[in-house]
């Protein structure tokens, strides 16, 4: 049944909102995810409630039938909500799990309008992505700039920017985000940028894509992103060896040697510590030198799955049970922070117990045959991007993480093309 509405009115709204609202909510939201989470989510906000209202005005038969038509996929990648919607009819946390669902909550109208509306998403890609793209290179800029100048007032050298007060988190912390998602957005930039670069129809404009990446490469390695150099890294080897490059694999694989070289002869032991030592490969702890226990940590999550193992203690009530594991191992740290399961396939198996595990599994299934079947680099890497930093993060647990998802939901189903034009 269609909203009647003038159509004076709805020709007016269409056009206020197809050129005013929804391409420049979007892209403005997208610039904002390296810098600010709050103008993100709030510019987000205002794109798929217009984006919603206009499809409404227009053709709500529409949205409805394709919603059933594709009704599986859509239930797969609304998951995430669905089964934190089944842990609060069970959970010991109501106003946790409440606040959960609300930062899940846009995917259920956001993912049916993807597949109502992909050419809309298809249009506007790259535009997406270079506005990310250049939201990471003025995150970079901001984070250098208050760097060098408390370097500057102290009389340091450029030098101290790899020491511990201004690199990793401290770094991160100049725009207030977490350092693996800064480094994802990071990473992801850079590998489009080269992308564009091997696309480009000049050597001018490849010079700039190249120019652009070389600096966000040297911010992410100032940020020590541990996860996003090594999807990074990965990501690209694989592209050349697709593309049959084989001097580029040589010259990646020879930067990476020379990196890790450089990072274990220096003096000073921060860069050691956070990019190998503390991954525990090379040494153990030390007073010197201190060991990143997250995947030790992961045992916590894995007995609290154990004591609930079908369905688990609910929607955000995983916690105290976590931490009790926390305090037996003695784990001041965790403790304290009260961290998260830092992965986010033992987030859902601790926190939904086997339910959440197939879900998460089941999203990642549809993910990576559904990015190759667009045939699109790009998509597949954001695929793997996204399965590397959910073995390090609970990456749905966090809005960057969620807006993150939603990126990649864009360029995947915005490249199937499926044929239903809004404009």
């Amino acid at each position: 049944m269609r909203i009647y509405i003038s159509q004076q009115i709805k020709d007016l709204y269409n056009k206020f909102i197809s050129y005013l609202v929804l391409k420049w909510a979007l892209l403005l939201s997208v610039f904002f995810l390296p810098l600010n989470l709050f103008l993100n989510n709030l510019l987000f906000t205002v794109f798929f409630v217009g984006l919603l209202l206009k499809i409404l005005f227009n053709d709500t038969p529409g949205i409805i039938k394709s919603t059933f038509q594709n009704y599986i996929v859509i239930l797969i990648l609304c998951s995430p909500f669905i089964v934190s919607l089944v842990g609060v009819f069970y959970t010991a946390n109501l106003p946790g799990a409440f606040k959960d669902l609300g930062r899940l909550f846009p995917l259920l109208i956001v993912i049916p309008l993807v597949f109502y509306t992909p050419l809309f998403f298809h249009k506007i890609l790259n535009k997406m992505l270079y506005t990310l793209s250049l939201g990471s290179l003025l995150a970079a800029f901001i984070c250098w700039a208050i760097s060098l100048l408390e370097i500057y007032h102290a009389n340091g050298t450029i030098n101290d920017l790899f020491t511990q007060p201004y690199a990793y988190h401290f770094l991160s912390g100049r725009v207030g985000v977490h350092t693996p998602y800064l480094g994802l957005f990071v990473s992801v930039s850079i590998f489009y940028l080269l992308l564009k670069a091997f696309e480009a129809s000049s050597k001018k404009r490849t010079l700039i894509h190249l120019i652009w990446a070389s600096i966000l490469f040297l911010f992410l390695l100032n940020l020590l992103a541990r996860t996003a150099l090594i999807s990074l890294s990965l990501g690209l080897v694989a592209f050349f060896l697709y593309r049959r490059k084989y001097i580029l694999v040589f010259a990646v694989m020879a930067a990476i040697a020379s990196l890790a070289t450089i990072v274990y002869v220096q003096e000073q032991n921060f860069l050691r510590d956070r990019l190998l030592n503390s991954i525990n490969i090379f040494e153990e702890q030390t007073i010197f030198s201190k060991k990143d226990d997250r995947f030790h940590r992961f045992k916590a999550s894995i007995e609290v799955f154990k004591e609930f193992p079908l369905l688990g203690p609910g929607t955000a009530s995983e916690d105290p049970y976590r931490k009790a594991v926390y305090y037996d191992n003695r784990d001041s740290e965790a403790y304290n922070e009260n961290y998260n399961a830092h992965n986010q396939f033992l987030e859902y198996l601790s926190t939904f117990g086997i339910l959440g595990g197939v879900t998460f599994l089941w999203i990642i299934y549809v993910l990576l045959k559904d990015s190759f079947g667009t045939k699109d680099v790009f998509s597949v890497f954001l695929v793997f991007s996204f399965i590397m930093a959910s073995l390090t993060e609970s990456v749905l647990e966090r809005s960057w993480g969620i807006s993150f998802y939603l990126l990649l939901l864009f360029c995947i189903y915005g490249n199937k093309l499926i044929p239903n034009e809004m404009d």
